[in-house]
C-alpha cells in the first residue's frame, strides 16, 4: 500500500507541476500544454476524473432479510502522447465483498486502492487501431458497440460469456471499415503468466450505425467456448431496444445460455432502464428496473429494484438506493 501511495503521490506532484506550467481546463480536469502563439495543444495531455458510489440496499429471500451499505471509488486517468493514442489507468476500491445485491456498480476490490485497468490504445494507420496492456477486461480492445442499455448499473449483462477473460494482459487489433463495419481480434489472459490454461482468443464482427447496430462475438479458451449475437435499435422518442443471446459450452461444462432484453429512455434530466433475462449459469431469470436522476452535473441519484429467481422456491426481491458523485 505504501508503494502504491508513493507512486500515486509522485503522479499527483507531476500533474501539479503541469498545472503550474500550462493552461488547465477545470470543467473536466484536463492538463494541457498550449502554444499561446499558435493556439495549438502541445502533448502530453492528461485528464483525471473520479466517480464515487454510495449503495444502500436490501434483499429479501424466503424469511431472510438483509440491509447493507457499500461504496465504490474509481479514478480514471487518461494521458495522450499525441492525437492518435491514449493511455488509460483506472484505480478503484470498494467494500462489496459480501453484499448480496451483486450489482454491477458495486466493487469488490477492497478498501485499498488498486489498479483495475491499465491499457494503451494507439492508431496504426487510417484503418487499424491497436490496444495493449497488462490489465485489461475482456471487452477492452473490442471496437464494436453491442448495446444501448447501461449494463453497468444493475445485474443483467448481455456479454458476460463472450467477454469473460478475467483481468490480465491483452493485445487487440481492430479494423475499421466504411459505413460502421468493424472487425476486432484479441488475445488475452486471466493471469500474468500466459499459458494454454489461461489464454483467451476473442473475436468480434460489428456493424454500428447511429440508430441501429449489431455484433457477433466469440471467446475460445481452454475451459469453455462462447458465441454471442447482440443487436440494438433506437428511433425518435421511443425507448432504445437492446437484445443479446449467448451460448457457452465446454468438455466439462453443461451447455448454458445467457440472454437479455432491455429498454432505455432518456427524458429531460432522467434516464430510465428496464430489462429481463438470465443472471447466472443455471439460466435463472431476473427482472430489473432503474432510473437515474441528474441532480446536477456532479451528483446523480439512481434507485434500482429487481426480482431474480434462485434455486430455491421463492425468488429474491431487492432494492438499492445509489448516489453517484462525479469529481
Amino acid at each position: 500500500m505504501r508503494k502504491e501511495f508513493r507512486l500515486f503521490f509522485i503522479f499527483l506532484l507531476q500533474n501539479l507541476y503541469l498545472n503550474v506550467c500550462s493552461e488547465t481546463i477545470y470543467s473536466n480536469k484536463n492538463i494541457n500544454y498550449v502554444d499561446n502563439n499558435l493556439g495549438k495543444k502541445i502533448f502530453p495531455l492528461t485528464s483525471i476524473k473520479g466517480n464515487l458510489f454510495f449503495t444502500f440496499g436490501g434483499i429479501k429471500n424466503n424469511n431472510n432479510e438483509s440491509i447493507n451499505f457499500t461504496y465504490e471509488k474509481k479514478i480514471k486517468i487518461k494521458t495522450s502522447f499525441n492525437e492518435n493514442n491514449k493511455l488509460l489507468t483506472i484505480i478503484e476500491s470498494g467494500n462489496a465483498f459480501e453484499s448480496p445485491l451483486n450489482l454491477d456498480l458495486q466493487s469488490k476490490k477492497g478498501n485499498n486502492l488498486k489498479i483495475s485497468t491499465l491499457q494503451y490504445q494507439f492508431k496504426i494507420n487510417d484503418n487499424y487501431k491497436g490496444t495493449v496492456g497488462p490489465m485489461m477486461f475482456g471487452y477492452n480492445g473490442l471496437e464494436g458497440k453491442s448495446s444501448l442499455y447501461n449494463e453497468r448499473i444493475a445485474i443483467l449483462d448481455g456479454s458476460k460469456f463472450t467477454t469473460s477473460s478475467g483481468i490480465g494482459p491483452g493485445l487487440g487489433v481492430s479494423r475499421l471499415f466504411e459505413k460502421g463495419f468493424n472487425l476486432s481480434l484479441k488475445i488475452s489472459s486471466n493471469n500474468t503468466i500466459i499459458t494454454n490454461e489461461t489464454i483467451h482468443f476473442i473475436s468480434q464482427i460489428g456493424l454500428n450505425r447511429k440508430d441501429w447496430g449489431a455484433t457477433i462475438t466469440s471467446n475460445f479458451n481452454n475451459k469453455f467456448n462462447a458465441y454471442g449475437i447482440a443487436t440494438y435499435f433506437t428511433k425518435g422518442n421511443f425507448p432504445s431496444i437492446s437484445t443479446s443471446v449467448e451460448i457457452k459450452n465446454g468438455r466439462k461444462l453443461k451447455t448454458s445460455y445467457n440472454w437479455i432484453f432491455a429498454l432505455q429512455k432518456k427524458y429531460k434530466n432522467k434516464n430510465f432502464g428496464l430489462a429481463f433475462g438470465t443472471h447466472n449459469d443455471q439460466e435463472k431469470i431476473a427482472y430489473e428496473g432503474w432510473f437515474e436522476i441528474n441532480i446536477n452535473d456532479k451528483l446523480k441519484i439512481i434507485p434500482v429494484v429487481f426480482v431474480r429467481e434462485t434455486n430455491k422456491n421463492n425468488s429474491e426481491l431487492g432494492f438499492a438506493f445509489n448516489t453517484k458523485m462525479i469529481y
